[in-house]
């Protein structure tokens, strides 16, 4: 029997998991995170509400790409769809990044506790025993 790979709870609040908030693989919340798409993505978003539209004019990347990529960091709890009102009173669906920080332990982590932070709340914690920490995203 192999050993699981850790995951990263993609929760809404600060340390919890839920029956909606899949768990995922630190290794491709990583690669998800590492990837040049992605990262553009993440910078062009900032710390608005933006359309994919808009995000895909901004970064450079094809609106499939940019969808494919949304989707990833959504299910992975990075990135949330929101509902915002144009100025002609049109619903349009935009993403906002959720969390600011990833922090990974590199030495002895049996025994370091990550920690992560959700974005807007300025309340950061250790993740669950046995867990990696949140995905995260600063605007640095």
């Amino acid at each position: 029997m192999s050993e699981q790979p850790p995951t990263t709870p993609a929760a809404a609040t600060l340390g919890e998991t839920t029956e909606e908030s899949p768990d995922v693989e630190t290794e491709s919340l990583l690669s998800l995170l590492g990837d040049e798409y992605t990262q553009a993505i993440l910078s062009a978003m900032g710390d608005d509400s933006v359309p994919a539209r808009e995000i895909a004019d901004s970064a450079d990347v094809s609106r499939p790409t940019v969808y494919r990529r949304l989707n990833r960091l959504e299910a992975a709890g990075a990135v949330e769809t929101v509902m915002t009102v144009d100025g002609d009173g049109h619903h349009r669906q935009a993403f906002r990044v959720t969390l600011d920080e990833l922090a990974v332990p590199l030495l002895d982590p049996e025994s370091a506790e990550p920690t992560y932070e959700n974005a807007g709340s300025g309340d950061s914690g250790a993740a669950p025993t046995g867990r990696a920490p949140s995905a995260t995203h600063g605007s640095d």
